[in-house]
């Protein structure tokens, strides 16, 4: 039987209460050259990154193994029609130069110093003391350690680095950081603390010893930080350094150790390694998953017509006792401002319909196990499609029937822990089941979700962020290899993306879209729409050469030239916003001429999916 594997973010599940699992995901695949979407390049370019290493000195890290770990290439991939044997190009060839700095002991006494004075001292977390217990550690964390701020610390290292260093970082910035070895080190850990769930009030940041991080970025700007001398932590699994393979799947997982266990006496990894570590760092994580990334769906599939906007639709399907209301459980003003803030260039609408789970049930009970039945779900031998194929054959039933506005349909299932039959998701974007377009959302709520601090608005948000476009902080696209990868084996350490702002993240520090993810969109869009504009053009060259064409195509150039100067500026808004307008004067250019073309052509049918979806694997951390 074929397999459709979902994305679920931060799930959480009853084995929460039994301790800390994880669920072992596909190896990074390999795709095999297929149909090809989209060829057309929109735009060519270099991304400067800027590499700081601060308590680090240039016998620390070699360079040249550093650098043999980097990537050379930026060809963004839509991922999920790679699913089905279909290659689609997002349209930007790009390449990276790379500028390294190793910050004087001034800079770093001066950030030591900050970092003393802004953290707070406390108890050793739960997972300090679990690395406290491992057989071949090379020291003992004692006493209390200090609690810092994330944002403040990103916000502080750019203001330094600009200011002191002469770094740019508008651009994108990576920071490696060392403290220990200095004599005013003191074992510490960083927090964000700011964002309790909109609809719970929960606030994962100060309960959860699982959210106490080793890096983070995103929150003031292009830059990222990845601290080895802070935790150990739970994210990144670094606190166990005795145990290879954590999921008992039969492969190591590698994971990056807290830095003095480089060279250890027990040898966990030689001291020569840590520099190929922070390059793997550096590129897996900071650039394939951070700072240029690749859209799970086509940005351009979600764009409404000329002069519209997007709707979120939200059919509120009540499948529990009469007294829980799922509208309860989500903010409709908060998903409308965290999306017109994501994409302020669209005119946004929330609507709400709440109503019985009714003939959607037995689908419903099909989808999770409860029923074992034929149904739609046989054309596609999986029954993981029914919820698909059912809300896709009975469409008009539950979305408004509109060719005014693009029309996201989200179905949100309040429901018992009994009904979703442990099936421990919180939502998924779903795709068409043909070729990777994207389709409908699915959201759902347990009491013991909300217990345990979630509610709907969030999930909502971050499935409607990936169906329009968005990526995960975990898994992604890399060029070189042509690789789709996640956080398992050779490449377990890339949880570590989540530790970076993003709704997008599984581990739940974020309510909003932060700086990666608003230039990820928008260089996609804008990239998306000028090479779409480019294809529409040429059609109607070939069919209407008058005046009146003429002169809309021409006005089209002057916005989508405009576009290519800012995004080379990295004015990606801008550039969006451009390509957009620019694409709108193709498009009614190609009216004036008769010629009928959609905003994004028909994908071509690549055949049965290529190999099993890439999942995120389900994390039940038990703090």
């Amino acid at each position: 039987m074929k397999r459709k594997l979902f994305f679920a973010l931060d799930v959480i599940a009853m084995a929460l209460l039994l301790g800390s699992t994880t669920l072992a995901a596909p190896a990074p695949k390999t795709f095999p050259q297929a149909v090809q979407a989209n060829a057309h390049a929109a735009i060519k370019t270099t991304f400067n990154i800027n590499v700081v290493f601060v308590g680090y000195d240039t016998d620390d890290v070699d360079i040249s193994r550093f650098e043999a770990e980097l990537p050379t290439t930026y060809n963004p991939q839509v991922i999920a029609p790679l699913y089905y044997g279909i290659e689609f190009p997002v349209g930007i060839e790009g390449d990276y130069a790379f500028n390294y700095t190793f910050a004087p002991t001034s800079f770093a006494d001066t950030l030591f110093e900050h970092l003393a004075s802004i953290g707070t001292k406390d108890s050793l977390t739960n997972f300090q003391k679990d690395y406290n217990n491992q057989v071949n550690k090379s020291l003992t964390i004692t006493g209390k350690v200090l609690y810092i701020d994330a944002p403040s610390t990103e916000k502080w290292l750019m203001t330094h680095a600009r200011r002191d260093l002469g770094i740019d970082v508008s651009t994108y910035t990576i920071f490696f950081i060392n403290w220990h070895g200095r004599s005013d080190f003191q074992f510490h850990v960083y927090t964000k603390t700011d964002s309790p769930d909109p609809d719970t009030g929960y606030n994962f940041g100060i309960e959860r010893a699982s959210r106490k991080m080793i890096a983070w970025g995103g929150s003031h700007g292009r830059t990222w930080f990845y601290d080895l001398s802070a935790g150990p932590e739970f994210w990144s699994d670094n606190w166990n350094v005795d145990d290879a393979d954590l999921n008992s799947d039969g492969i190591t997982d590698y994971r990056m150790p807290p830095v003095w266990e480089y060279g250890n006496v027990s040898g966990y990894r030689p001291f020569d390694d840590l520099s190929g570590d922070l390059g793997k760092i550096a590129r897996w994580v900071a650039i394939d998953l951070l700072f240029t990334t690749s859209p799970f769906y086509d940005p351009l599939a979600s764009a409404p017509h000329s002069g519209r906007g997007k709707r979120i639709f939200i059919n509120m399907l009540e499948d529990a006792a009469k007294s829980s209301h799922g509208s309860t459980w989500i903010d409709k003003a908060y998903i409308l401002k965290t999306m017109q803030q994501f994409q302020p260039y669209y005119k946004w609408s929330v609507t709400l319909k709440e109503r019985r789970i009714g003939k959607a049930k037995q689908p419903f009970r099909i989808w999770v196990g409860l029923v074992s039945m034929s149904d739609c779900w046989d054309v596609y031998e999986d029954i993981l499609a029914e919820l698909f194929c059912f809300f896709d054959n009975n469409r008009d039933d539950y979305l408004p029937i509109t060719q005014k506005d693009y029309i996201g349909g989200v179905f949100a299932f309040n429901t018992t822990d009994k009904n979703l039959n442990d099936m421990g998701w919180l939502w998924f974007a779903d795709d068409n089941w043909l070729d990777g377009t994207p389709s409908y959302v699915f959201t759902f709520s347990t009491p013991q979700f909300r217990d345990l601090g979630y509610g709907f608005s969030t999930t909502t948000t971050s499935a409607f962020g990936l169906h329009i476009g968005g990526s995960f902080s975990t898994s992604g696209y890399d060029s070189d290899t042509k690789t789709d990868f996640g956080p398992d084996g050779d490449l377990y350490f890339v949880w570590s993306g989540d530790e970076s702002h993003t709704v997008m993240s599984g581990i739940k520090l974020s309510n909003d879209f932060g700086r990666f993810d608003h230039d990820n969109m928008e260089r996609f869009l804008a990239a998306r729409a000028l090479s779409r504009a480019s294809e529409i053009a040429a059609q109607v060259r070939q069919i209407n050469n008058g005046r009146e064409t003429r002169e809309l195509l021409e006005d089209a150039d002057t916005e989508l030239n405009r576009a290519r100067e800012s995004f080379r500026a990295m004015e990606y808004e801008h550039a969006a916003q451009q390509a957009l307008a620019g694409l709108e004067r193709v498009r009614n250019a190609a009216q004036l001429a008769n010629l009928n073309v959609p905003i994004v052509e028909p994908l071509s049918r690549g055949g049965p999916r290529k190999g099993p979806k890439y999942v995120n694997p389900i994390r039940f951390p038990k703090n």
